[in-house]
């Protein structure tokens, strides 16, 4: 997103999400298919998108269309407890100074342990968002490396991105038609 949140005027929506499509593909060299933004269906899908990852609706990708019953967009979801902000970040979502918390990265682990322990044994999937600023830190950086050796101990772990979880469940689930 252009600043981290998404504007209510439909002008100013699609200049920031143009501006953001640009940036990325001038760092990436190629254009962004997916978004964890609020922006709308229909312009997501204007400019290419084929996912989000922003709801918690479900614990398994699930197709999203808007009121018109048409742009699906593969949604794979979110929740905070996987959600590394949750943990590591000072004024979590606006809450005052009481609330706040660091919390042990081995804690942290063994919470995204358990959550991926649960996907693993009903054959879902497990979506944790990071961000460089709270994860990128070493404590927490060799927490991941021990976290992803647990699970590359168990037979039949994929560590896909989210553009290749959306792509194998369009391949396998395609979308239904859009509501005429």
């Amino acid at each position: 997103m252009w600043e981290h949140r998404v504007p209510k005027e439909r002008a100013l929506e699609e200049d920031h999400l143009a501006k953001t499509v640009t940036a990325l593909e001038r760092i990436a060299g190629r254009r962004p298919v997916g978004t964890r933004s609020s922006h709308s269906a229909a312009l997501l899908r204007q400019y290419g998108f084929i996912y989000r990852s922003e709801g918690s609706a479900d614990q398994r990708p699930y197709y999203e269309y808007d009121e018109g019953g048409g742009n699906g967009l593969v949604n794979l979801p979110m929740h905070y407890v996987i959600d590394d902000a949750m943990y590591f970040n000072f004024n979590w979502l606006g809450t005052d100074a009481s609330a706040q918390r660091i919390t042990d990265p081995e804690r942290v682990g063994d919470i995204w342990w358990a959550a991926f322990r649960q996907q693993y044994n009903v054959g879902g999937y497990l979506n944790v968002c990071m961000h460089p600023y709270q994860s990128g830190r070493a404590l927490r950086i060799a927490m991941l490396d021990r976290l992803i050796g647990r699970m590359k101990t168990l037979p039949g772990v994929w560590f896909p991105t989210c553009e290749q979880v959306a792509r194998h469940c369009i391949d396998r689930y395609p979308p239904l038609a859009p509501a005429e």
